[in-house]
């Protein structure tokens, strides 16, 4: 005889709704925790959202040199450089960022967080060894010195022009202060603000000497909450696309300590906060490459008559303004070249496409008022180049 199997008991609707509920938190968990572990990164680039990073740099003895408040904007193609100077104070106590040491950067961290109501998930610290293995590792950096430049200091007399910096002079360059008043630490600033465009300059114009293995070395040569996958996420975006940049400051008033003899800048956090959402707002803006704004100078750098008139014609027929043409400090120059006085790309990228992809430097002095200074070195009247 043949026996009857015994009848399947059906599942109750309630287990049914706990294994499916279960389910679903675990992959919700899953999620959470793949975004955690490296995978963030990768989700705000393809979201195209802003994406804050707080770099650091730290000198000899843990002397804190400054930070910098980074926004990309992946989608835009641009990015916000805040830079905050280590004579800022942001408490009551009057006392400078300088003075807080190795751990001015977690207290940026702090106060930018509380002040621009931004949660900054990803800090980057350089000690000086760290930073000048990184200039090293990216063949040095090109810059140009002209004569107002503060490009001689006690331990290096730099050539003027055109002039490669390996790590160490680099970072004796960026470090140093001819004195302690408050104007050196501005000037110096921006030195730091020039040799940070040339860094980000450096990863993408030397992208194909940046693969993997280097990468990975530049993440070991750094502090960094930011994964080995997020770091190449990151530098790979720094490496395919031309970003345009933009260029401020923590603002801040000067005000006298007695007691130390010297100055802070004392940063109010609204002001702060009101100056920063101006800044990346007018950045995100297209009135922020319009060329009428621009503020250029044109200097002739040979000794054919007329040629920096002839250069401000064909930026004016850019819809780029220019305020002044004269003769430059030399007029042996070999070559055309664009000094970056601001730090708004938009507007060198143009002039370079104007004057057939003649090199920019960066050169940020803001106490020109000026965006960029084209100096001719050959005659664009009569070049088929």
């Amino acid at each position: 005889m043949l026996r009857e199997e015994p009848k399947k008991q059906p599942i109750p609707a309630k287990t049914l709704l706990f294994a499916a509920g279960s389910f679903f938190l675990i992959a919700l968990l899953f999620l959470v925790f793949r975004s955690k572990g490296g995978f963030s990164l990768d989700q705000k680039f393809s979201q195209s959202k802003r994406l804050p990073v707080l770099f650091s740099v730290l000198g000899d003895k843990d002397e804190y040199l400054f930070s910098l408040y980074a926004e990309f904007y992946p989608n835009e193609k641009k990015a916000a450089l805040f830079f905050v100077n280590p004579k800022t104070s942001f408490d009551d106590g009057e006392k400078s960022l300088k003075e807080k040491g190795s751990s001015a950067p977690s207290y940026v961290e702090s106060v930018l967080e509380d002040t621009l109501d931004s949660n900054i998930p990803f800090k980057i610290v350089w000690t000086k060894e760290q930073f000048q293995n990184w200039i090293n590792l990216l063949g040095g950096l090109n810059l140009f010195f002209e004569p107002k430049s503060l490009h001689i200091t006690k331990n290096y007399a730099r050539n003027k022009q055109t002039y490669v910096l390996d790590g160490e002079d680099t970072f004796d360059w960026m470090s140093s202060l001819a004195d302690e008043s408050m104007i050196s630490y501005i000037r110096r600033l921006e030195i730091q603000e020039t040799v940070f465009l040339t860094v980000l300059e450096a990863i993408h114009e030397k992208k194909d000497l940046l693969g993997k293995q280097r990468v990975a070395y530049l993440h070991s040569q750094m502090s960094t909450n930011l994964s080995l996958k997020e770091w190449e996420t990151l530098i790979e975006f720094l490496k395919k696309e031309k970003i345009h940049f933009g260029v401020s400051e923590v603002p801040g008033e000067p005000m006298g300590r007695p007691k130390y003899k010297d100055e802070v800048l004392k940063a109010n956090e609204e002001t702060v906060k009101v100056a920063f959402h101006k800044f990346a707002s007018e950045l995100r803006s297209l009135a922020f490459s319009e060329g009428e704004r621009a503020r250029i100078e044109v200097l002739n750098g040979t000794p054919k008559n007329g040629l920096a008139r002839y250069g401000k014609v064909l930026l004016n027929d850019k819809g780029l303004k220019v305020l002044s043409v004269d003769n430059a400090w030399d007029s042996s120059f070999k070559s055309s070249i664009i000094l970056n006085r601001s730090g708004n790309t938009q507007y060198t990228d143009l002039i370079s496409d104007t004057f057939q992809g003649r090199r920019v430097y960066f050169a940020l002095r803001k106490d020109l008022g000026l965006d960029a200074t084209v100096i001719l070195g050959e005659d664009f009247q009569n070049s088929k180049d």
